[in-house]
């Protein structure tokens, strides 16, 4: 894959939108141009994630060289090499005028009508129905039936005809991801809020303004009130550009470290609670495996009164102060 960007941009997050690329890399990008070679067995989505938040497709192909031209702010990317990149441009110059999901709804059938093989309708639906509108299982469904029984058992299709319907996960652990903190360093997530503790974390973005800084500083309140409880707090940032996140909290006072994951909307700790808009609080036992998950304070208070455990004696109140954020 051969690339042109505007200046001031030096890397770029490559993501996959389904297992079939389950890695995450960088583009080192010098002079305004970019060279980066992936060689899939099959036709494989990645998606690009700038510092500044924006992001695209790119459609691998076996043996097919794409070039995407990435442009300043609001201006038009531009992706070719192979029917997919193609197919994928066509519908996105034609869709700039689109502003509701009924009309990206409609587009996206036509799109399926004129070919229900195309390995591009996955990341239509994940980018215009899912991302930007966060629709419900009755707006995708009939999409997804009008698909060909090949791409109905594509990844993510498969993924997200899963996740219907499902209001909190099964027994899915979030032990092993790592966020990194306000230095850059990796920390293992299984280790965020102590080993003995439930953990609460609070999912947000720097693009909410005051509302998410607002909303962190409630932890402090449930850091308190539960002080006899084995609990404890976090926040995870899913800005992709750090800077806004740093921006956001240099002025904060918590008494914990904050963490930020670059993959934004594609985080394992979004995907795997399902979770279609933030701010949002997932609640964590010890070994990481996710039991609740909120939007209301209210309701998030009644969940960790009924389900956190009292300290049972001296040694494990010291041990917990010990885990708790001085």
């Amino acid at each position: 894959m051969h690339g042109t960007v505007q200046d001031g941009i030096d890397s770029i997050l490559v993501v996959g939108l389904d297992n079939r690329y389950q890695e995450v890399d960088t583009i080192f990008c010098q002079n305004g141009q970019f060279t980066w070679k992936y060689s899939p067995d099959t036709v494989t989505t990645l998606i690009l994630f700038l510092p500044d938040g924006r992001h695209h497709p790119v459609f691998a192909e076996k043996d097919v060289e794409s070039f995407i031209t990435i442009p300043a702010d609001t201006a038009l990317f531009n992706v070719s090499g192979g029917y997919c990149n193609d197919s994928f441009q066509s519908f996105y110059l034609a869709s700039q005028g689109d502003s509701t999901m009924e009309q990206a709804a409609a587009r996206i059938d036509s799109f399926i009508t004129r070919d229900p093989f195309s390995e591009v309708t996955p990341y239509l639906i994940y980018d215009n129905m899912v991302l930007k509108y966060h629709a419900q299982e009755s707006s995708i469904e009939p999409l997804i039936t009008r698909m060909s029984g090949n791409m109905q058992d594509a990844p993510y299709i498969v993924s997200l005809k899963n996740e219907f319907n499902r209001d909190i996960p099964g027994n899915i652990y979030m032990d092993n991801l790592f966020v990194r903190d306000s230095t850059g360093y990796k920390n293992e997530f299984s280790k965020v809020g102590g080993v003995t503790n439930h953990v609460l974390v609070l999912i947000w973005a720097s693009w909410m303004g005051n509302a998410g800084l607002e909303l962190r500083d409630t932890l402090n309140y449930l850091l308190d009130k539960y002080s006899e409880r084995y609990f404890n707090v976090a926040d995870v940032s899913i800005d992709v550009n750090k800077d806004l996140w740093m921006d956001a909290i240099s002025s904060d006072t918590v008494s914990w470290i904050s963490y930020n994951d670059p993959l934004g909307w594609e985080s394992r700790l979004v995907r795997g609670a399902n979770l279609q808009t933030v701010p949002a609080f997932l609640l964590f036992t010890s070994s990481k495996r996710l039991i609740y998950k909120t939007t209301s304070i209210e309701d998030l208070d009644k969940e960790l009164d009924k389900t956190l455990s009292k300290v049972r004696n001296k040694d494990d109140a010291k041990r917990l102060t010990k885990d708790r954020p001085k």
